[in-house]
């Protein structure tokens, strides 16, 4: 467990929630941009008084953080959802695939490739064959009235 603990001007500005809210209405952060480096951060909170006080990694408190020993905090959020510091710093994990699992994906590929082969031999094949023998079959193509000729006089 890390221990927080605000700057010393920053407890005594806010000694209250009533001084707080007064010493601090329309303060400003200015800060690093997101990065994933957890343990370092850079950035100063300005007053309105224009007085700057440096903010460090000892008074930031990460996503995912729990707060214990308090009664209240004042807090601002400086970064959120894909932008924390957590968020950049983690790393996508890869997928894993067992042995069996590789092999039936293999497996599945080659036989869809197998098939596509033998249904691209087979509508070759039907269409020669459907070119120079078709036609001599009345039963398959009814409206031809040429059965020596082939498929190519019905279409004319």
């Amino acid at each position: 467990m890390k221990h927080k603990q605000a700057n010393k001007t920053v407890l005594r500005l806010a000694s209250t929630e009533e001084n707080a809210l007064r010493n601090f209405n329309g303060a400003a952060i200015n800060c690093e941009g997101p990065n994933e480096r957890l343990y370092k951060f850079e950035g100063n909170l300005t007053l309105p008084d224009g007085a700057v006080i440096p903010v460090d990694p000892d008074q930031i408190m990460l996503k995912g953080s729990c707060l214990r020993n308090t009664d209240w905090i004042i807090g601002i959020c400086v970064y959120s959802g894909h932008e924390t510091k957590i968020m950049k710093n983690g790393s996508n994990a890869r997928a894993k695939v067992s042995k069996i699992a590789r092999a039936t994906n293999r497996y599945i590929l080659i036989t869809m490739l197998f098939q596509l082969s033998l249904s691209v031999v087979a509508a070759v094949a039907t269409s020669i064959w459907t070119y120079f023998r078709g036609g001599a079959y009345w039963y398959i193509y009814p409206g031809d009235t040429n059965n020596d000729q082939g498929l190519g006089s019905m279409i004319a």
